[in-house]
C-alpha cells in the first residue's frame, strides 16, 4: 500500500508541476558577418611608418630584424641589431595576416586567401614581388569564412537582443 501511495504522489506531483507557466525575458547576441571583397583587400596593401604593437602574433627573426605579425592587420619591422635599443622602423599593412616566414631575401605572409611574397633585401624599401591568389581558399570555404559572391568575412557586427516570452511552460523545460 505504501508503494502505491508513493507512486501516486510522484505522478500527481509531476503532472501538476508540468503545467506551470511563466513569463520571462531571454537575452542573446546576434553576430552579423562583415564581408570584404578580395580585390579591395589586395588593393589595401601598403607600407607605412612604424606604429604601436597592439595584438602581436607570429614573430620571425632575420639578420638582426624582427618581423612581428599584428593579427589580421599587418607586419611590424623592428631593427633589433642593437638588442638594448630596438627600433620600430616600419609597418606593412596586410589585412588578414596571421602567419609569416622568411627564407633568403623574402618574407612570406598570408593575407586571407592569398600568399604574399615581399623582397626584404633592402629593409628600407620592401617591395611586394609576388602574390599567389586564392592559395588558402579551401581553408576559408571549409570554415565558412568565404563566399564567392560576398567575399571574405573580415569581422562581425554584434547586436544584443532581448525577447519577452509569455506563458511559457516553466515546469521542466529548459531554454
Amino acid at each position: 500500500m505504501k508503494i502505491t501511495s508513493y507512486i501516486f504522489f510522484f505522478f500527481s506531483f509531476f503532472l501538476f508541476s508540468c503545467q506551470d507557466t511563466c513569463d520571462y525575458y531571454r537575452t542573446y547576441t546576434v553576430y552579423d558577418p562583415i564581408y570584404s571583397s578580395m580585390e579591395s583587400i589586395r588593393d589595401s596593401v601598403s607600407f607605412d611608418a612604424s606604429r604601436e604593437i597592439n595584438n602581436p602574433g607570429k614573430l620571425n627573426y632575420k639578420d638582426g630584424y624582427l618581423f612581428i605579425s599584428e593579427t589580421k592587420k599587418g607586419i611590424h619591422i623592428i631593427d633589433n641589431r642593437n638588442t638594448s635599443n630596438p627600433i620600430n622602423i616600419s609597418f606593412i599593412v596586410l589585412p588578414g595576416n596571421y602567419d609569416i616566414a622568411t627564407k633568403g631575401d623574402y618574407l612570406y605572409a598570408d593575407s586571407y586567401l592569398d600568399l604574399v611574397v615581399f623582397d626584404i633585401s633592402n629593409i628600407n624599401s620592401i617591395v611586394e614581388v609576388n602574390r599567389l591568389e586564392n592559395n588558402f581558399e579551401n581553408y576559408y570555404i571549409n570554415q565558412g569564412l568565404y563566399d564567392d559572391t560576398q567575399g571574405v568575412i573580415v569581422g562581425y557586427n554584434e547586436e544584443v537582443k532581448e525577447e519577452f516570452i509569455e506563458n511559457h511552460n516553466c515546469g521542466l523545460a529548459y531554454d
